[in-house]
This record gives C-alpha cells, sequence and structure tokens, in this order.
C-alpha cells in the first residue's frame, strides 16, 4: 500500500451547495497536504479543484449501486425521505463509495468522513496515528441502545478480516436482504455486520465513544470534536452542532475553546 491513510466522502450536487463545499474547502486547508480525498458523486458536481482531491461518478464506477437503486427507487417504503430509519436507497450511495474506496484505494486506511463535516483547526498526523492500530479492523463511534454514528470510520485495509466484511456488506444490497433487517439505513446495516464480525471473533475494533448511548452527539464529544463538527441534522442550517450538545464544558486547546465557545480559564 502506497501510502497510511486517505479520506473519502460523498454528495450530490444539491448537498455539495447546501453544505458540501464547506466540508471540501475545510479540508484543503486543515488536513495534512500528503492526505487526499476522494469525492464519490451521482450527478454532474460542481467541482472544487485541488491535486489532493479525486472524483468518482458513482454510477460508473459501481454499477450494483445503479442496479440497486434502479430496482427500489419507485419503492412506495422509499419515496419519504424524512423517514431516515428505512432510507435503503438514500443511504446507499455512502454504503458503496465506501465499498468500492476500500477495494481500490492505495492507503491502508480509508477513512470515511460525512459531507456535513467541517475540520476547524489544524488535523494533526500523530492524532491521526493515534486512532488506529495494525490489529484493528475499524474505528468507529458507538451508541449503546442505538446504532453507531457513521459520520466518521476507520477502515484498516490490511487487516485479515476486510475482504469478508466487505463482501458480506456489499451481498446484503446485491441480494436485496437489506430488506430483511429491521432497519435500512447505512449505520444499522453497517453495525449488523460489525456486530456478527465481532461475535464470530473475526474482527476487533477501537470505539471511540464507549460511553456513547441513545442518540448522544457522539462524534463531537469524542477526541474528534478537538478537530471537527458534524453537523447533522437541523445543524446545516445553523452552521455548527450546538452548545447544548456538548457533555463536558471543560476548557482545552485554544482552538477547541474558540469554536464551541467555551471561556478559557486561568
Amino acid at each position: 500500500m502506497n501510502t497510511k491513510f486517505e479520506v473519502i466522502t460523498s454528495m450530490s450536487q444539491s448537498y455539495y451547495e447546501k453544505i458540501g463545499r464547506e466540508m471540501l474547502v475545510s479540508f484543503i486547508e486543515k488536513w495534512p497536504t500528503d492526505i487526499k480525498l476522494r469525492i464519490y458523486h451521482e450527478d454532474d458536481l460542481e467541482k472544487v479543484f485541488s491535486k489532493r482531491f479525486e472524483y468518482y461518478n458513482l454510477f460508473e464506477v459501481e454499477p450494483d449501486l445503479k442496479a440497486f437503486v434502479e430496482r427500489h427507487k419507485d419503492r412506495p417504503d422509499q419515496q419519504n425521505q424524512l423517514e431516515l430509519h428505512y432510507g435503503a436507497v438514500r443511504f446507499s450511495y455512502k454504503t458503496f463509495s465506501i465499498l468500492h474506496a476500500c477495494q481500490h484505494s492505495p492507503a491502508q486506511y480509508v477513512i470515511w468522513l460525512d459531507a456535513d463535516t467541517k475540520t476547524y483547526t489544524y488535523m494533526d498526523p500523530e492524532f491521526l496515528d493515534s486512532l488506529v492500530s495494525p490489529d484493528k479492523y475499524l474505528t468507529y463511534l458507538g451508541r449503546e441502545n442505538n446504532y453507531s454514528e457513521c459520520g466518521f470510520v476507520i477502515y484498516n485495509r490490511a487487516h485479515p478480516g476486510h475482504n469478508a466484511f466487505q463482501t458480506a456488506w456489499r451481498h446484503l444490497y446485491e441480494s436485496d436482504e437489506v430488506f430483511k433487517l429491521d432497519q435500512w439505513h447505512d449505520s444499522y446495516v453497517f453495525d449488523q455486520v460489525r456486530k456478527t464480525y465481532e461475535k464470530n471473533n473475526i474482527i476487533e475494533n477501537i470505539n471511540l465513544s464507549p460511553w456513547g448511548k441513545d442518540y448522544d452527539h457522539v462524534f463531537i464529544n469524542s477526541k474528534l470534536g478537538e478537530y471537527m463538527d458534524h453537523m447533522k441534522g437541523p445543524r446545516k442550517e445553523e452552521g455548527k452542532s450546538r452548545e447544548s450538545d456538548l457533555f463536558s464544558k471543560e476548557p482545552k486547546s485554544d482552538s477547541y475553546n474558540n469554536y464551541w465557545d467555551i471561556p478559557t480559564r486561568y
């Protein structure tokens, strides 16, 4: 493998206009220059040009996605865009972006980063190194009594369980067995595969939020919150996550305190 880390994301043109462009600009400004960003899209995306960006049309590189969307896009249960738990088609673009990158990336570690995130301070390479281990497959944000928060996940492509995990995940969509699960969105489906492979002792993982539960905003309360914000849901319109989302109001780094408006104590 030619490099250690590669970041990936996906977005449509409308999502680019709403929030995605801000994510791309913050990546250029705040991430180490030796880390590239792979951007997946399903339509004619307006492009922010950078030598560190690579763009991939999902329907061209992933015919399995196109076939899945064509089979199910007209199902009545796929028409309500507000019903997130059963948005199999809506969230399949994200899943197939990960599946493609995890097969073709030159990096050992593929980092999925949602397009509604923003990096607000320099991403320290030593911090990224602290998030991974050669003997662990995933680095993720877990929540007790709820599905994981999949706005940030790292996949270790050198792990011996990698190919089997990815094949099983893809099979749920190719076979349409995803519709047999209790929920059909990307985070729930991810968790079903993860839990199966953990139970069978095929993979061990790093959970960045072992204290997380229910609908906690674990992204910004984990170590990631010292570098990035995840503006999920209505926070997109608000421009950042809410102070009420934070568990701890204790001062940390200057950049953290300034971003979250936490007074510095001397």
